[in-house]
């Protein structure tokens, strides 16, 4: 009787395992794809390959959630449409990605801007100042633009490349204008300087 109790004790051991859990062994999900950007920036009409490294052969599957804002190929090749904002979404295997789209009208391509986050300085006399001032061709920084300036008041500041001299005290208006690929443009600050 005492065999016949140990053995009945033994046979669940068996069916549920040595851990006595009984949930079934999930293998890991295989990986598939890598996709190492999550967002782009373009301009109309121009065209960006996704980077889809290939871990393991799968099938790739690439849409985009706006296709009037830009469209994609089963490749990840993307084409900007029209200004808007969309996302492309890929998948393969188990694996999932989300890429955010931002498309820009074709205009600002060729366009010249200058950035400044302000536009009224205060020196003392003799100091030196770097101006925080970038010049942009359409979304990319121009290394080095041409600069020039022109002074509604002599004698208060020099300005040369992005560096002021404070001279002498006062308040000057500074119109900088930016050349570059046969473009301009200008923006007007204001310095004063004090003793």
């Amino acid at each position: 009787m005492k065999k016949l109790f140990l053995t009945l004790l033994f046979i669940p051991a068996l069916l549920t395992g040595c851990g006595g859990n009984d949930s079934p062994v999930i293998p890991p999900a295989e990986h598939c794809i890598d996709v190492n950007i999550n967002e782009v920036t373009l301009i109309e009409g121009d065209q960006f390959q996704i980077p889809i490294e290939v871990v393991k052969p799968a099938i790739i599957i690439c849409r985009s959630n706006d296709e009037e804002v830009a469209t994609v190929t089963h490749e990840g090749l993307v084409t900007a449409i029209k200004e808007g904002e969309t996302s492309i979404s890929i998948s393969g295997g188990t694996d999932r990605y989300l890429v955010f789209v931002t498309v820009l009208k074709e205009t600002s391509k060729s366009s010249l801007s200058i950035d400044m986050p302000k536009d009224e300085f205060t020196l003392k006399v003799d100091d030196e100042y770097e101006l925080p001032l970038t010049v942009k061709y359409g979304l990319e920084t121009v290394k080095e633009p041409r600069l020039s300036y022109e002074y509604e008041v002599e004698e208060i500041v020099s300005i040369t490349n992005l560096t002021v001299t404070a001279l002498n005290a006062g308040t000057t208006k500074v119109v900088v204008t930016a050349s570059y690929d046969d473009l301009e443009v200008s923006e007007i600050f204001t310095i004063t300087v004090y003793q």
